[in-house]
C-alpha cells in the first residue's frame, strides 16, 4: 500500500480507532505511520495530553475487559452458550454476608461443558436476595477445577450410556 492509500483508509476511521492505532504504531509500516501522523495532526489528536488521556482510558478499559467474564447466556432449549462451573476456594464472611469463590466459565453445547474460556474470582452479597455473583478478577485457567468438571461430566455421560444400555437389553 502507498501513503495515499493509508491516508484514505485513516480518513474513514473514528478518533478512537486512530488513537488505538497510534498506541500500537510500532507495529505499522513507515508509510502507515506517516499517514497516521498526518491524520492525527489534521484532526488535532496528536496533542500529548490527548494521547496520555486516551492511553489511561485504554488501560482502564483493558483492565475492565480482563476482569469481566462476559455475559452468561444460556439458550435453555438447546443448551448452547457459556456457563459457570465449580466453586473452589470459597470464603464467606457471615458478618457482611459476602461470599467469594473461584469458578471457571465453559462454552457449553447440549448442556455439556466443553471448552474452558476463563477462570474468575467471583463475589456475591448473600444478604441481598437479588444479588448475583460478579467477577472482580480474572485468573489463569484453573486446570484442577477444569479436570473436575470434565470428570464429573464424563461420569454422568457413562452413567447415562449404561442406563440406556440396560433399558435397551430388556
Amino acid at each position: 500500500m502507498q501513503v495515499q492509500d493509508y491516508a484514505a483508509y485513516y480518513a474513514e476511521r473514528t478518533e478512537e480507532e486512530l488513537l488505538r492505532l497510534f498506541l500500537d504504531s510500532d507495529q505499522l509500516t513507515e508509510d502507515a505511520n506517516l499517514a497516521l501522523s498526518a491524520e492525527l495532526n489534521r484532526r488535532g489528536l496528536a496533542k500529548p495530553e490527548r494521547i496520555a488521556s486516551f492511553r489511561a482510558e485504554e488501560a482502564e478499559r483493558t483492565r475492565e475487559v480482563a476482569s469481566n467474564p462476559g455475559q452468561f447466556f444460556f439458550i435453555h432449549p438447546y443448551g448452547i452458550g457459556r456457563k459457570r462451573f465449580g466453586k473452589a476456594d470459597r470464603t464467606f464472611d457471615a458478618e457482611s454476608g459476602v461470599e467469594e469463590f473461584t469458578t471457571t466459565v465453559f462454552a457449553v453445547l447440549l448442556w455439556v461443558p466443553l471448552i474452558p474460556t476463563g477462570t474468575y474470582r467471583m463475589r456475591r452479597h448473600t444478604k441481598s436476595p437479588s444479588s448475583r455473583a460478579a467477577a472482580f478478577e480474572r485468573l489463569p485457567l484453573d486446570w484442577v477445577q477444569i479436570m473436575q468438571v470434565w470428570a464429573a461430566t464424563s461420569a454422568v455421560a457413562v452413567l447415562i450410556m449404561l442406563l440406556f444400555r440396560l433399558i435397551m437389553l430388556r
